[in-house]
């Protein structure tokens, strides 16, 4: 059997005070374009829960009740079946925009996070709380999941112990359920819904795509903004957010897989999206942020090419202190490194 490794886990920090670092952080998120000097062109779908499929009721029963037989039935069955025409799957809309949930927002984030720790000395800092029914051992080619398990196999390859729950009233929690929250914990790093601010409703793209799958997916070059709001997080841990968010060098990240079908090449690309931070404020009761250098008081705001060396010092700094635990996995270049068969 598997030896299971340790979660380290410590007290989660009140939430009824005001401590270290605090603010807002406006960004985009934004589908690859070629024109826009990506890799590649990229559409994105997520789920809305809403869709629809077309039968004609009435001739359906009528041919159920005509049915004789087990075998007779069975074949109205089937023939329906095939009469179903299947309309596209919508893409959330509020206000003639297209949106992408915070929920989604923080869940990517939040997943490429816990995916990214290693274990170190028997002990990991993720308790792999959105990941917890991944397998531990390489799928076969082909099957659920398979793709992803070779992308992240670096930490995936270990089984943990149980996932974090405070509502138990247990030891504590791991860091990533400290920072973004578990049941009966309230998270320190809340998402807004990312609204569409270059399409609407009717420029999202039709795609059909294999076996009778039909979207409506917001096409390349779209530019969804929002915000993300942290409190009481310090900066090595506003690093580690902003490492999440797939940003290294400046406040531009680099391509980040999200969204349905991030992991399967079809006739188009899905799923390739950048993070791009515009601005970073401190609220007024936060603390300081001092960093390389760099100054931000609090009730003031950095952007352009300081809030770019902010990013690449902060990033820097998470580095260092989780140094030997956090993998840079590039997922965009590993997904086409296992669709080549290296």
């Amino acid at each position: 059997m598997q030896n299971l490794l340790k979660v380290i886990r410590n007290a989660p920090r009140p939430r009824d005070e005001i401590k270290y670092l605090s603010g807002r952080m406006n960004v985009e998120i934004r589908t690859c374009s070629r024109n826009y000097g990506d890799p590649v062109d990229s559409y994105l779908y997520i789920g809305s829960n809403l869709s629809f499929i077309i039968v004609n009721p009435e001739e359906f029963i009528s041919s159920v009740r005509k049915a004789k037989s087990r075998e007779e039935l069975e074949r109205v069955l089937r023939e329906a079946d095939l009469k179903i025409i299947k309309e596209y799957a919508t893409f959330p809309i509020v206000a003639h925009k297209p949106v992408i949930p915070g929920s989604s927002v923080k869940g990517n984030v939040r997943s490429r996070l816990e995916l990214s720790f290693m274990p170190k000395n028997g002990y990991v800092r993720s308790c792999m709380i959105r990941a917890s029914k991944q397998p531990t051992t390489q799928p076969p080619r082909g099957t659920q999941g398979w793709r992803h398990f070779r992308i992240w196999s670096k930490t995936l390859s270990f089984a943990r112990e149980e996932t974090c729950d405070y509502s138990e009233g247990k030891d504590g929690v791991c860091l990533i359920c400290d920072l973004f929250g578990t049941t009966g914990l309230q998270s320190l790093i809340n998402f807004s819904d990312f609204i569409g601010i270059n399409v609407d409703y009717r420029t999202l793209s039709s795609l059909e795509l294999p076996e009778g799958e039909k979207l409506e997916a917001a096409p390349p070059g779209s530019i969804f903004s929002g915000h993300i709001e942290f409190r009481n997080v310090k900066p090595e841990e506003l690093g580690l957010l902003m490492y999440g968010m797939g940003l290294r060098d400046s406040r531009e990240g680099r391509p980040v897989l999200f969204g349905k079908h991030k992991y399967r090449r079809l006739k188009v690309v899905l799923g390739v999206v950048r993070y791009v931070i515009n601005s970073l404020s401190l609220t007024e009761f936060s603390e300081s942020l001092r960093v390389d250098g760099t100054d931000v008081a609090p009730g003031s705001s950095v952007r352009d090419t300081n809030l770019d060396k902010l990013v690449r010092s902060l990033v820097k700094l998470t580095q260092e202190e989780f140094k030997e635990e956090l993998a840079d996995i590039d997922e965009v270049r590993e997904l086409e490194r296992v669709e080549s068969g290296a």
